[in-house]
């Protein structure tokens, strides 16, 4: 079938608008010899006047050219072939080979996995730990520091009460004067007293209330008896150690085969210590360290009675 007037109008309107036939297919996705034999009005080779129908329309559209004049003249085809495909099947691209489809396995080194640097710090820094804790309490057992020092308050005090033996004695003397003024004296009036100066030791203060008047008799035997001490005392040498400066004193009372009455670290704010005994050996880290006294005066060199190492 011709339709004579439709190509011209087709070719001059792409030539107005400069395109080529191969620029004009690729815009309207219609091959080139298609266009062609639309422009010189030969669709003897159309499989269907459909086809051809439907090529007028998207070109008349491209190139603003009017086709409605011209579709009368086309009568629809009860065949149908699929010949016409070809151009179809000629621009058609190939499809790039897909690449065989891998399941993804689940990550198992992420967040559910647990790292072991945490625990591995953690045993570090508890290494490290009982190594200074440990560290430290060897220092504090080879330092002779404060911990010496209150461990060794106690024996400091001891020589304090070695002091008094003689005002002791001297208590039950006048407690039991007191029984004496009684008519008779028996064996077991004596052992009265005895209890009563046990008694006393323990409340001192209720039994002196209970005693009678004390005569002059009494009087003159507590004197003999405040004198007599001195002569007891003057065998006991009191010996005071007074520290200049951080030191360290060890003392022994008596023949020396003892435990030692004061052994620790003193200072000069410790203040001045003292001891009473008929011989004490005194060991000193550092002699000039200390100023020492036998009974309120400056100790001789080669002292007896007081030795110091």
């Amino acid at each position: 079938m011709t339709i004579e007037g439709l190509g011209k109008k087709f070719q001059e309107a792409r030539r107005a608008r400069n395109l080529t036939l191969d620029e004009a297919a690729r815009m309207t996705k219609i091959r080139p010899a298609r266009l062609a034999e639309i422009e010189a009005d030969d669709f003897s080779q159309f499989p269907s006047l459909a086809y051809a129908k439907g090529f007028l329309l998207i070109y008349g559209k491209f190139l603003d050219v009017d086709v409605t004049p011209y579709l009368d003249a086309f009568e629809d085809s009860e065949r149908v072939t699929v010949d016409g495909y070809s151009y179809l099947q000629e621009n058609e691209r190939a499809k790039p080979a897909s690449a065989p489809v891998v399941p993804r396995r689940p990550a198992t080194g992420g967040r559910d996995r647990i790292s072991p640097m945490p625990l591995i710090f953690g045993i570090v820094v508890l290494v490290i730990g009982f190594t200074v804790m440990k560290l430290l309490l060897n220092v504090q057992r080879l330092t002779p520091g404060r911990g010496g020092s209150t461990a060794q308050t106690s024996p400091s005090t001891s020589p304090v009460p070695a002091s008094k033996p003689v005002p002791v004695a001297s208590a039950p003397s006048t407690v039991a004067s007191a029984p004496s003024i009684g008519p008779t004296v028996s064996p077991a009036a004596t052992i009265a007293p005895t209890a009563v100066t046990m008694a006393s030791a323990k409340t001192s203060e209720p039994e002196v209330r209970r005693a009678k008047p004390v005569t002059r008799q009494d009087l003159a035997k507590t004197q003999e008896a405040t004198t007599s001490p001195p002569a007891e005392s003057g065998e006991q040498n009191r010996v005071a150690i007074r520290p200049l400066k951080r030191t360290y004193v060890r003392v022994i009372v008596g023949d020396g085969k003892g435990s030692p009455a004061f052994e620790r670290w003193v200072s000069p704010a410790d203040g001045t210590v003292e001891f009473r005994g008929k011989h004490v050996s005194i060991r000193v880290l550092d002699p000039d360290a200390v100023q020492i006294t036998k009974n309120g005066k400056s100790l001789e060199a080669g002292d007896k009675d007081v030795t110091v190492n």
